[in-house]
């Protein structure tokens, strides 16, 4: 087990050491020193903590999307790229989302600008935002207690018209080019600090070893509804192992008759995935939590919550949906199960195509 985690933070090579597995991404950038990223409400609601990291799109290629840095785990950046606000850029080299705000008075208190402008970073670099609604959809993640909502709206606006001319008239940026040359695969990641222990395994046997040699384990995703369990009922998990790498479980795969989503893919995936094809689903994610939620949470994740207010249920009743389960059989190989007690479980979504 490695003593520590390595990531990329606003370009520099970054070595986590003695730090619990349990420490949000949040405390940590603010334990070192970054503090432009600010605790609201440490549930994913105000969005005043926003960063960006490097992920995958539905299609593979490597975009940045903001998320809630109060509710991940700094072992879940592990071998990933994070960017926080002072990574945007300085009053020196401001970024066009920083500028236009400053130009149009966008913050007043300032207690949520750091968050707005990682939310408008995500959405400077995506080249689906055609409507208003996309505009509001982008930062409605985002509280301004001073409601200076219009300002900051009209300088998201401007700067994200900014970055269209800009792509179309092939200006380099440095942003752009990271992403060309980022590498979004996810190697597997073993940490221990204190007696508490991180995994990460990359296939789905490995997962479910994991799981049965550490029955006391939490398995962790996105970490939207676990997060809340470390913030708001500050809780430690002795062992924290991630589904994130695992390659079975981040496929969307479509055939005939039905599309296979991974149990770990997340919603801002399957909605631009499968979105267009079934309105029903498309509308309700679009109201599913924040953008920053959406770019975490995972569909296997608000299913096995059990929540009475799981909002994909209803949905994919509705779409005739069916969970296949795995487990390893005797001789230590993945194969399909029907659910028992004591059984190590994954899973997988097949969504019924319309005809």
């Amino acid at each position: 087990m490695a003593s520590t985690l390595e990531f990329t933070l606003n370009g520099r090579s970054v070595r986590v050491a003695d730090v619990s597995p349990n420490t949000t991404l949040l405390e940590y950038l603010r334990s070192t020193g970054l503090t432009g990223s600010k605790e609201g409400c440490a549930e994913g609601d105000c969005g005043a903590c926003s960063v960006a990291i490097i992920e995958r799109d539905a299609n593979g290629k490597p975009t940045y999307r903001a998320v809630n840095s109060c509710l991940m785990p700094v072992c879940l950046v592990a071998g990933r790229e994070v960017v926080s606000v002072e990574g945007v850029g300085c009053s020196a080299n401001m970024h066009p989302v920083q500028r236009t705000m400053t130009e149009g008075y966008g913050s007043q208190c300032g207690y949520c600008t750091p968050g707005f402008i990682c939310s408008m970073f995500e959405g400077y670099y995506r080249d689906d935002l055609h409507t208003p609604d996309d505009l509001d959809e982008q930062l409605a993640g985002n509280l301004c207690r001073c409601t200076g909502y219009r300002p900051i709206r009209d300088a998201a606006a401007e700067a994200f018209q900014c970055g269209v001319r800009n792509a179309e008239c092939g200006v380099k940026d440095g942003f752009s080019e990271r992403l060309k040359n980022s590498d979004t695969r996810l190697g597997a990641a073993a940490y221990e600090n204190a007696g508490e222990k991180f995994f990460r395994p990359t296939s789905l046997a490995d997962l479910l070893r994991l799981r049965k040699e550490n029955p006391d384990a939490r398995l962790i995703a996105g970490a939207t509804e676990l997060g809340l369990d470390i913030t708001k009922r500050y809780k430690k998990f002795p062992t924290l192992i991630s589904t994130e790498a695992v390659v079975e479980l981040k496929e969307i795969k479509a055939t005939a008759s039905e599309w296979h989503v991974g149990s770990a893919v997340t919603l801002t995936e399957i909605e631009d995935k499968l979105g267009e094809e079934f309105p029903a689903l498309g509308d309700m994610l679009r109201v599913f939590g924040s953008r920053q939620i959406r770019n975490r949470a995972t569909m296997g994740g608000n299913l096995v919550t059990a929540s009475p207010i799981g909002d994909s249920a209803p949905v994919l009743l509705v779409l005739d949906a069916k969970v296949v389960l795995a487990c390893l059989n005797e001789v230590g190989r993945v194969t399909p199960c029907a659910p028992s007690a004591g059984q190590v479980e994954s899973g997988a979504h097949g969504v019924t195509r319309p005809t």
